[in-house]
This record gives C-alpha cells, sequence and structure tokens, in this order.
C-alpha cells in the first residue's frame, strides 16, 4: 500500500489563506508522500482543472491517488438530474487524468428510520446503474465511500455493489466513518475490503459509549493515531484481502493542520511500515 493525502486534510486553510492546486501539492510534497487527492468541491470549477492538476503533478513527481466527488444521488429527480450532468463533467475531469479511482458518497437518509434507509438505498442502486456505463466508457471506477448517511455500513456497501454489478462501481473504505453507521472500523473493513478501490483514513474519539439517536457512535475527528479506530486492524484486513492501492490521509481534527496533519503523516508511514 501507498500513502497518499486527502485535498480535504487541507480544506480550512484551503479556503483561510486561498491555497490553489501549487501550493496544496508543495505541502503534499514537503510532506514526502507519493500520492494525492484532489477534491471537487473545493476545486470549484471543472474548467482548466485537469490541465492545472496534471501540470502541477508533472512537476512535483507526485501521483494522483484518487479524485473526491461530493455527491448526494438521494435527491428528486428536478435537483438529481443537474447534479448527475455536473457529477459528469467532473468524470471527464477525471479521465483527462486517468485517475484511479472516484469517489463518490451515496447521499442522505435519515437513519432512525428504516424505511426511509430501504427507499434510499433502492433509489441510489438505480442512480448507480445509469452511472457506470458512463464511468466504463471513461475507463474510470465510481468508488462509493461509507459516509455516516447511505451507505453507512460495510453491508450496505456491498449490496449496493453487488445489486448494480458492474466492474465500474466499487468502493471508498473509509475506516473511521464507519463509526457513523454505529460499527467499529476494525470490524466493517474486513467485511468491505473485498470490494476495496480505493481507502481514506481518518481516526476519531468516542466522547460516549451510547450510540445516538440514529443508531451511530458518539465521537469528534482527531489526530491520525489519536483516536478510537483500529487503523493497524483495518490495514492488516485489507492487505489481506488483497488490497495493494492507495490509503490517503484524510485529517478532519480540529486542531491546526498545520500540526495535526504531519502528525497524521508520520503516524501513518510508522504504520505502512509494520505492515
Amino acid at each position: 500500500m501507498k500513502l497518499g493525502m486527502c485535498h480535504y486534510s487541507y480544506h480550512r486553510l484551503w479556503a483561510e489563506q486561498s491555497w490553489d492546486i501549487d501550493r496544496l501539492t508543495d505541502e503534499v510534497k514537503a510532506l514526502d508522500i507519493p500520492g494525492i487527492d484532489y477534491h471537487a468541491r473545493l476545486l470549484g470549477t471543472q474548467e482548466g482543472a485537469a490541465e492545472r492538476i496534471a501540470a502541477a503533478l508533472d512537476r512535483t513527481g507526485l501521483e494522483l491517488s484518487g479524485c473526491s466527488l461530493s455527491t448526494d444521488f438521494n435527491q428528486p429527480p428536478e435537483k438529481l438530474e443537474p447534479h448527475l450532468e455536473d457529477t459528469l463533467k467532473w468524470l471527464d475531469v477525471a479521465a483527462q487524468l486517468k485517475a484511479p479511482a472516484c469517489r463518490v458518497f451515496g447521499g442522505h437518509a435519515d437513519r432512525a428510520n428504516p424505511g426511509d434507509v430501504e427507499a434510499g438505498m433502492e433509489y441510489i442502486i438505480g442512480v448507480l446503474k445509469r452511472l457506470a456505463p458512463e464511468a466504463e466508457s471513461r475507463g474510470l471506477v465510481l468508488a462509493l465511500e461509507n459516509h455516516s448517511g447511505l451507505p453507512g455500513t460495510a453491508e450496505e456497501q456491498n449490496r449496493v455493489i453487488e445489486e448494480v454489478g458492474s466492474p465500474a462501481v466499487r468502493s471508498t473504505i473509509d475506516v473511521g466513518n464507519y463509526m457513523g453507521a454505529g460499527q467499529e472500523g476494525a470490524d466493517a473493513v474486513p467485511i468491505a475490503a473485498k470490494y476495496a478501490a480505493y481507502v481514506h483514513v481518518k481516526d476519531c474519539k468516542k466522547t460516549s459509549d451510547e450510540l445516538n439517536a440514529k443508531g451511530g457512535m458518539q465521537y469528534h475527528a482527531c489526530t491520525v493515531g489519536a483516536g478510537d479506530v483500529d487503523i493497524p486492524a483495518c490495514l492488516k484486513s485489507l492487505a489481506a484481502a488483497g488490497y495493494d492501492g492507495y490509503v490517503a490521509i484524510e485529517y478532519e481534527g480540529k486542531e491546526d493542520e498545520a500540526i495535526g496533519v504531519p502528525a497524521s503523516t508520520e503516524y501513518m508511514k510508522e504504520v505502512l511500515a509494520a505492515l
């Protein structure tokens, strides 16, 4: 496995200091990380994005670990259709860059309502059946993340992938996000690992042993290595399943990103070296 860095790890500095693609790429290069992931929502527009990213990668020698799209497919048709048009434009950008994986989200749902969850799952499966041929034609993989909405659990990820039935739809495993659906990452990853196309690593600290009203754990994000996610166990399960792709740090802690991201990086280098 190779270490990558998610653009989102620097989302506050990106906004506060008006970073651009070159500044972000230079910061990741300085951490001696081989891969970088660019986030569509933070980039804002597709125009010229592929060219600017390609130039930054060529200049620094970094590899593209993935492209992260912020999608929400569980929307009524009048909102879904323009959203899908925008998604296809981002897939065109990813295709120009030959992205190894395109992270997508399924959507939102009230996880306290089983009927809402089931209806949302069926709807999202239908949308991904429409998108899968578009991804295949572009030589891309849509890597569906567990994002505390839909899907939230490893079992839900697998169900979507199996019912869509396309090699262009696989999973992004976020080892921390499973907490939002009431699962421990170390329990969920062995279930989801067979379909892994991409991995995001964040860490979370539990604030209570009680589940919340929606069945999720109560926690806050923290520096990777300082929380309750058993990251070494998660990575061992991925290795056992044959995953050998990028493991991208997604720092979401409250501490200054200029401190939390390097600390997370040092921890992950140690964990990967020990695998």
